[in-house]
C-alpha cells in the first residue's frame, strides 16, 4: 500500500497543475479564451512550465488572479 502523497511530494504537488481546459472549465469559459488572456492581460499568470503539448499552471496562482480581476472561480 501506498503512503499518502503529501503537498510536499511531487505527485502531492501535480494536483495543482492545469492546462487551459482544466483552467477554463473552472472560470467558465472555453479554453481557447485562456490563450487569449496569457497574451492580452500582463498581469495573467506565466505557466510553470512549458511542455510541447502546452503550457501548465498553478492552479492556485490562477486562483488569485481570478479573485483579483472579479472572475467567478469554480473550484
Amino acid at each position: 500500500m501506498s503512503e499518502p502523497e503529501s503537498e510536499q511530494s511531487l505527485r502531492g504537488l501535480a494536483r495543482f497543475l492545469v492546462g487551459p481546459a482544466e483552467i477554463a472549465e473552472r472560470l467558465g469559459v472555453e479554453a481557447n479564451t485562456i490563450n487569449v488572456w496569457k497574451v492580452r492581460h500582463e498581469s495573467f499568470p506565466l505557466p510553470v512550465r512549458r511542455l510541447k503539448t502546452g503550457d501548465v499552471w498553478d492552479v492556485r496562482e490562477i486562483r488569485v488572479w481570478a479573485e483579483h480581476t472579479g472572475r467567478e472561480f469554480r473550484s
